[in-house]
């Protein structure tokens, strides 16, 4: 329609429309665009503070060790055995047991089992004791600990296979005293993640004929949730994120990592479980569980033992006497007096 001005044409209300329906779009446009990059952001942060949980808690720099058997007069061998399954060298010491007038025997082998983060000297005393009692060691430092090679630590995860591994050595390797021929039969001990660690390799491997498990964790999940926000300083919502990037990098499922679940396995094998009462990183209730599963099983022969007022890892400090008089008793019981005379 002419607008009544000679050579100009009405004016339009087309482009006011236009860019008011256009400001809405891009607004919505930025908006999105800033969710979608405030949500990568958080996505890439969550996913990077997962990876930094999940490497500090498989590797820990090795604890050097200061003291061999010797130090305690003991005759001693180091020795060097491979992991079932992947091959990793381990490092340790076998020590003959001392029979009465000296004479040395390896007819009954004790494994000895350290916790997380430690080597053999840990439990060199504990050790010492059992060999002057006629019984012979292996103690050895699990992967990525002590001696042994670098290897993520994981909780008993794959280091059942260090344990598996020294069961193949003293059925079938190279013994350092040759003399003493080779051992007859093989017990177990282990104290803290030694003792979760042993309870697993046990339940697969019948050659380990008896078990001492020393405040033991019936489940790792539950410990690791309430241990890792300690640790990291992070929210708990990113213990999930942690444990979920151990398995996808290391190949760590701690949901496996479940003693409980396999314990009656070992059955008719004899089990003695020992925890203290003042133990507040694994609590009693642990060995309670564990115990209770290991009962189920047809023909068990399950002992347990609450040791007064002692806490982490520390029964063998408060009750030693009584301690090594219980774990003779139950070895010899259950591995069967020496028969290296005959």
């Amino acid at each position: 329609m002419a607008s009544g001005v000679p050579g100009k044409t009405a004016p339009t209300t087309s482009t006011p429309i236009a860019a008011g329906r256009t400001r809405p779009r891009q607004a919505g446009r930025l908006l999105m665009t800033s969710f979608l990059t405030l949500a990568g952001i958080l996505g890439l942060g969550y996913l990077s503070l997962s990876v930094v949980i999940a490497t500090q808690l498989v590797y820990s720099a090795p604890k050097a060790l200061t003291r061999t058997p010797a130090a305690l007069s003991l005759t001693y061998a180091d020795v060097t055995f491979p992991s079932r399954g992947d091959h990793i060298p381990l490092r340790g010491w076998f020590i003959p047991g001392v029979l009465p007038g000296g004479r040395l025997t390896d007819d009954r082998v004790v494994i000895t089992l350290h916790g997380n983060g430690g080597n053999r000297e840990r439990v060199l005393n504990f050790s010492a004791d059992l060999a002057r009692h006629g019984f012979a060691i292996l103690s050895f430092d699990m992967r990525g600990m002590g001696e042994s090679p670098a290897a993520p630590l994981t909780l008993g995860y794959f280091e059942q296979r260090d344990v598996l591994g020294a069961v193949d050595f003293l059925r079938s390797g190279t013994l350092p005293f040759a003399q003493l021929g080779r051992p007859r039969i093989i017990g177990g001990w282990g104290v803290s993640m030694g003792a979760a660690t042993m309870l697993l390799a046990a339940a697969q491997e019948p050659a380990i004929r008896a078990v001492v498990s020393d405040c033991a964790y019936a489940d790792i999940v539950p410990i690791l949730e309430r241990e890792i926000p300690k640790r990291s300083n992070l929210p708990e919502a990113f213990t999930p994120g942690g444990l979920v990037a151990t398995n996808f990098l290391f190949g760590v499922d701690y949901y496996q990592i479940r003693p409980e679940a396999v314990v009656a396995r070992i059955a008719p094998r004899p089990l003695y479980f020992i925890h203290g009462t003042a133990d507040a990183y694994i609590p009693p209730a642990h060995m309670a569980t564990l115990a209770t599963a290991a009962r189920a099983a047809p023909g068990a022969q399950v002992q347990a033992w609450l040791v007064p007022g002692a806490g982490h890892a520390k029964s063998y400090d408060v009750a030693t006497a009584e301690y090594i008089s219980r774990m003779v008793s139950f070895f010899s019981s259950a591995l069967g007096p020496d028969a290296s005379a005959a």
